[in-house]
């Protein structure tokens, strides 16, 4: 009789689940059933039309996050509706992020993401910018949230922000936690739009991922899976959970 060969095993790691963001949904029972047919990491947009807003109360804020986390939601992401360089006074901007910072508390999200924290050809001076950052990764450490900066086009301006902020938590200008260090939402599309390989911008971000997760956006299903085959060691990132995909249209920032 012949012998049968044992089945090949697939030299590739497993990757954890893909990510999906609850865009437009504003009932929570109809997001609780998205999330149970698609458990894993969740983003949460916040703003008017969404699930999620600063007028929530603290009641609903635990109510929300309980459910989600229920249905399967690890981990809940939220996705903040105001960019660090938003043509509005500095202390606006801040004051309007740490009423996020306080709605991720209140909903148990573990990650805030911020867009628009570029440096290049913007309305504020990089100096500015800094000194804003700063203010913000503080107020992140303070409510236990990690704050992470969708990338607009080549990563490089937001890997330049989060060093600046390492290096001053190093030395001590910076009153943060370690454990709650601040990242890169790596928008894949913008990126990619701005003719950055994606080799070449994880090479950038690697570092990062020795103090803090990576979310990867600005893909879809397809999208994804073509990444993973052109860099292995994201796939391999992501199947340490060092590095969290969330699904979205495959375009321009915030997709």
């Amino acid at each position: 009789m012949e012998q049968q060969k044992p089945r090949e095993q697939s030299s590739s790691p497993t990757v954890h689940p893909l990510g999906t963001r609850l865009d437009g949904i504003t009932d929570l029972e109809t997001a609780v059933r998205v999330v149970r047919n698609h458990p894993g990491p969740v983003e949460i947009p916040a703003g008017p039309g969404q699930l999620a807003g600063r007028h929530l109360g603290t009641v609903p804020q635990r109510q929300v996050g309980e459910a989600l986390r229920g249905a399967g939601a690890a981990p809940l992401i939220l996705r903040a509706d105001i960019s660090i360089d938003e043509d509005i006074p500095d202390e606006g901007v801040i004051a309007v992020l740490d009423d996020h910072l306080s709605l991720a508390a209140g909903v148990g999200a573990e990650y805030l993401v911020v867009p628009g924290a570029g440096v290049g050809g913007r309305r504020r001076s990089e100096d500015r910018i800094f000194s804003m950052l700063a203010a913000l990764a503080e107020a992140a450490s303070d409510h236990q949230v990690h704050l992470l900066l969708e990338t607009e086009g080549p990563t490089a301006d937001e890997v330049e922000l989060i060093q600046f902020l390492e290096r001053a938590r190093a030395d001590g200008t910076l009153d943060m936690d370690s454990h709650y260090l601040a990242s890169v939402a790596w928008n894949v599309a913008a990126s990619t739009a701005a003719g950055e390989g994606p080799a070449a911008a994880f090479e950038r971000m690697r570092p990062l991922l020795d103090r803090a997760p990576l979310i990867v956006c600005g893909v879809d299903e397809e999208t994804a899976e073509d990444l993973f085959a052109a860099v292995p060691e994201l796939r391999e990132a992501a199947a340490a959970g060092r590095i969290l995909v969330v699904l979205g249209r495959a375009g321009a920032a915030g997709a």
